[in-house]
């Protein structure tokens, strides 16, 4: 959970702490957002196969009828919120 004041070092030593339980699709797409930003040229990144995949799977969903009421957006976001914070204050 990444928190405002979150330091350098400690952004880093949770990216190396988290690296080796990854696979390597996960690995791939951490040095690919790592690279892109590195390069700073403004250009969005490519989408890792799973965000396309993931894209694809919303829009199939969306297409089902399969969505969130405003009320149930709301309510997740709110818990997505709290627990953002609450891992922040750890």
């Amino acid at each position: 959970m990444l928190c405002k004041s979150m330091t350098r070092d400690h952004a880093i030593a949770i990216i190396n702490e988290t690296l080796p339980s990854l696979d390597d699709e996960q690995v791939q797409a951490v040095a690919d957002i790592a690279k892109s930003m590195a390069a700073d040229d403004g250009l969005p990144r490519e989408l890792t196969p799973r965000e396309l995949a993931l894209t694809e799977q919303s829009k199939e969903d969306f297409k089902a009828g399969r969505t969130y009421t405003l009320d149930e957006m709301d309510a997740y976001l709110d818990a997505a919120v709290a627990e953002r914070k609450l891992a922040c204050a750890k």
